[in-house]
């Protein structure tokens, strides 16, 4: 079992500790916080997301595909390591630096209620978006020596479990909102540390500039490449978050809106963290065997991958659709005033499913020397998205900014598939898609024809163990997926995974 399945089920297991972790973020935010101030804490979470990628340059994947042609050991090593780190540390001030120059217009664009909380808070903006800047940096790096697993620790795990833990902190009066929110930002330096010893611990972080290493014209092409990828990162950020962002200046109801909405998107983002290691587990792999010239193994990766995480999204649509009323249900014991979530949920979860079953497409392209049609299409896209966002929030509010980013994804996911068979000749889709599909929908059906009974948490527990345990049997069966079946008995005859 390669590197590749290793790290990729190492990471899914931490990654489904994340997902529980995060679900009881998910349950305790709006059960505790007032809709403004939630709206308003996942509103500084969004933007600083983005506008770190505009500071990080792209250079979170030049570590990543570069780093294979300096590995460890590599005389000029040192030398690129200064390099990556040094260019988007100056962008990364200078985008942070931008926040006052445009903070007037920023704070204007909201709600009057809403201004209020941008104004006290303001500054969080900028710490956040560089403090965050740090942590992506670091685990590009991880993420280039294959250690992908041990940085999800970081991200998946110990970052919840602070956030859980001042939740708690807030929800016993022991800390106000002021605190709990100052906190919430300073506590990200914790996760940047954690890497930052993984990655003294392992040979080849060193930091050093050598003359003559690199030319001009060398230092140029990485730049290049890094801003080709910042400028497509951000363009498939924006695709789906132009929803969240645009929620709070559109929709009548600022950063409440944004506070229900941000409950769907997350639910739907924890589900698809599984298959989001996935591609950060393979995308060494695929540059490795792309410089190598090897198409075959390309190939044969890229459709390996494809199909476990099409299983993977069959699975998660069916578990959403099979308890849906049961998440509404709780979601109603847990506070009034979220009704909107179950139709949020599944319209935003045909998106995810039509992102996840076009497989690696993304990651492969931004690999190949056509690398630059993840930007340009990413660009298209996000017209089209802001179009749709700016149209359907004002018209049908909180609804229209989740049609927006599936029918969004959509198109999106289309034309890459579209492209990497044209230019190729490679494409996500096989005989495992149908089998896949048709266990997904037997299991499902028979599920789903189980009377409600009585206990809205027995309820969604029998449910899902029910299906995983038929759907699984039946992809067994199938032989759908090769490392589904090695695992399966590998567990039965060695009583471990791999």
């Amino acid at each position: 079992m390669g590197i590749v399945i290793r790290q990729s089920i190492k990471s899914v297991a931490i990654t489904l500790v994340g997902v529980v972790l995060g679900a009881v973020i998910t349950i305790m935010s709006p059960r505790f916080f007032p809709k403004g101030e939630l709206g308003f804490t996942q509103n500084l979470i969004k933007i600083a997301l983005l506008v770190t990628n505009l500071g990080l340059f792209g250079f979170n994947y030049t570590l990543l595909i570069y780093g294979q042609k300096y590995p460890p050991g590599h005389k000029a090593r040192g030398t690129f390591l200064t390099i990556s780190a040094v260019i988007p540390m100056v962008f990364s001030l200078l985008v942070c630096a931008g926040y006052y120059l445009f903070r007037d217009y920023i704070i204007s664009v909201y709600h009057s209620g809403d201004e209020v909380l941008m104004r006290r808070y303001f500054v969080l903006f900028p710490l956040l978006t560089f403090f965050t800047f740090l942590i992506n940096w670091m685990e590009g790096y991880l993420q280039s020596l294959h250690k992908t697993a041990i940085q999800n620790v970081a991200r998946e795990i110990l970052a919840r479990i602070i956030y859980i833990t001042l939740i708690v902190l807030y929800a016993l009066d022991v800390i106000p909102f002021e605190t709990f929110i100052w906190a919430y930002v300073f506590f990200f330096l914790v996760p940047f540390l954690f890497l930052l010893v993984i990655a003294l611990r392992n040979a080849g972080f060193r930091f050093e500039y050598k003359p003559g290493l690199f030319s001009g014209k060398e230092i140029r092409d990485i730049i290049r490449f890094s801003g080709y990828h910042m400028l497509t990162i951000v363009s498939s950020v924006l695709i789906v978050q132009t929803d969240s962002i645009l929620l709070a200046p559109l929709d009548k109801s600022g950063f409440a809106a944004v506070a229900v909405y941000g409950v769907a998107s997350t639910s739907i983002a924890m589900l698809r963290n599984p298959t989001r290691v996935i591609g950060i587990a393979a995308t060494p792999a695929f540059t490795q065997h792309y410089n190598e010239g090897n198409l075959t193994m390309l190939r044969q990766l890229f459709s390996r991958s494809a199909i476990n995480m099409q299983i993977i999204a069959t699975g998660m649509f069916a578990l959403v659709f099979l308890n849906i009323d049961n998440v509404q249900q709780v979601m109603s014991l847990i506070q009034k005033g979220y009704d909107e979530i179950k139709i949020l949920i599944l319209v935003l979860m045909i998106g995810q499913v039509v992102d996840m079953f076009s497989g690696l497409n993304f990651e492969l392209i931004g690999v190949t020397k056509y690398y630059r049609f993840n930007f340009w299409i990413a660009l298209l896209l996000l017209a089209l998205v802001f179009a749709l966002n700016y149209i359907l929030i004002r018209r049908v509010g909180i609804y229209g900014a989740a049609w927006a980013t599936t029918l969004g994804l959509v198109v999106f996911n289309i034309l890459k598939t579209l492209f990497l068979w044209k230019k190729l000749k490679m494409q996500p889709f096989s005989a495992g898609t149908l089998k896949a599909l048709a266990a997904g929908l037997l299991a499902c059906g028979v599920v789903w024809l189980l009377p409600f009974i009585g206990n809205v948490f027995a309820d969604a527990v029998l449910r899902c163990i029910l299906f995983c345990g038929l759907y699984w049997l039946l992809l067994f069966r199938l032989k759908v997926s090769g490392e589904l079946n090695d695992i399966t008995l590998n567990i039965i005859h060695k009583r471990r995974l791999y």
